[in-house]
């Protein structure tokens, strides 16, 4: 008699192997968009390290500094989340593999065990055992086509464990690579996390000093805030009051008067293109760091004192200069005397506005394309600061800059 042996199947064990790399791909998705965030932040603490690196020692003394000190603080505070998230993520990837790896190896020693067991019978048989008379002693011919398909069948079975093996042991020692890859990725983000946090401190501790330097001057602050906050009045009147002039053209010319861009075809248009691609503009700069947010916030050492933003402020490195954010026609030039230059583009019913340029590029009515440069940055001696502002309007309504441009 041959003996019946309980086969592992190929279907077993590709099972496991489908749930592993199942794992591996839903895991490996999420801490990949989690390495290209942090990544990204990285490349702001770059940017905000060189700017502070750039500033002199008066000018430490300053708001600007102290803004970019709380951007690099935010910053980096981020990372460490998202370390942690990445960290999280490698465990649970690390523990559901080796849950797989283990029933892996459980079905490996199984195959080896039988397949053992085979190699036994048939060394023991091998003399006494005659596989023609075993065919041919059969009563009839239908029995004896039976006992020559379980032969062939027992060999069949015998090279297909054979073959499973190997494929079981060449995937246990991929995946076994594959964890010990990972551990040591978790070791190395534990590293930059413990990094993260002692600069963090260091930081902080910059941020306090900055701050109570601050505070001994804060009748020259507010003496200077007032100064900004009429520039910045003055600015803004005259960008709603050019946009509400465009806005009256245009309903006239939709009542058969002269024709204006936003009332085309192709103003229509490039009005539902530019809406289309909210979240996804690119930002004015090449490289910046936001110094200032959109909306109403509290100024960083006036006790009571509230800032309120048309746009989104940008600091870059000196030399920067603005580009357009999305395919438009220059609609006007503002200049405001100590504030630099402005540029305001219609891109239909929405216009984007980039303020503080030192140099403009381009002219009313010319047509620009997305991330066309329009201008150089205006670089303040007094702060020692290149830093721009970008406005986004729908009509006549403000919009943060920051839900219209890529994170």
């Amino acid at each position: 008699m041959i003996p019946k042996f309980r086969i592992v199947t190929k279907s077993q064990i590709s099972v496991l192997l489908i749930l592993l790399t199942w794992f591996n791909i839903a895991f490996s998705q999420s801490r990949e968009e989690l390495e290209r965030k942090r990544k990204q932040k990285e490349e702001e603490i770059k940017l905000t390290r060189k700017l502070i690196a750039e500033t002199d020692e008066k000018q430490k003394k300053s708001v600007e500094y102290l803004n970019l000190l709380k951007n690099q603080i935010e910053t980096r505070e981020s990372i460490i989340n998202t370390i942690r998230l990445e960290s999280r993520y490698l465990s649970e990837e690390i523990n559901e593999s080796s849950e797989i790896v283990n029933s892996l190896q459980k079905d490996l020693n199984s195959l080896k065990k039988e397949y053992a067991s085979m190699v036994r019978f048939a060394f023991k048989t091998r003399n006494n055992f005659n596989k023609l008379g075993f065919i041919l002693s059969a009563a009839t011919f239908n029995q004896s086509y039976k006992r020559l398909k379980l032969l062939q069948n027992y060999s069949f079975h015998r090279k297909k464990q054979m073959g499973l093996i190997v494929e079981t042991s060449n995937s246990i020692s991929e995946k076994i690579a594959d964890l010990k890859k990972k551990v040591t990725e978790k070791q190395i983000l534990a590293d930059i996390q413990n990094t993260e946090k002692a600069n963090l401190e260091k930081d902080k501790e910059s941020e306090n000093k900055v701050f109570n330097d601050l505070k001994k001057k804060e009748g020259q602050l507010k003496k200077e805030l007032a100064e900004k906050e009429r520039a910045r009045n003055e600015l803004n009147r005259k960008i709603e009051e050019l946009i509400r002039k465009e806005i009256a053209t245009t309903k006239k010319a939709t009542s058969g008067g002269s024709v204006n861009f936003a009332a085309t075809p192709e103003g229509k248009k490039l009005s539902l293109d530019f809406s289309g691609n909210k979240g996804k503009l690119p930002w004015p700069v090449e490289k910046g760091v936001v110094s200032e947010n959109f909306g109403q916030h509290e100024h960083p050492t006036l006790k009571g004192v509230t800032i309120i933003s048309n746009g989104v402020k940008i600091l870059s490195p000196k030399g920067s200069e603005a580009r357009c954010i999305f395919n438009g026609i220059v609609s006007s030039i503002i200049i405001i005397p100590g504030s630099g230059k402005t540029v305001l583009v219609n891109h239909g019913e929405y216009y984007t506005v980039y303020s503080n340029l030192t140099e403009v590029y381009v002219k009313p009515n010319d047509k620009v394309t997305t991330k066309q440069k329009i201008g150089k940055i205006r670089y303040d001696e007094k702060t020692g600061k290149t830093e721009m502002e970008i406005q986004v309007w729908n009509q006549t309504n403000i919009q943060d800059p920051l839900n219209w441009m890529q994170k």
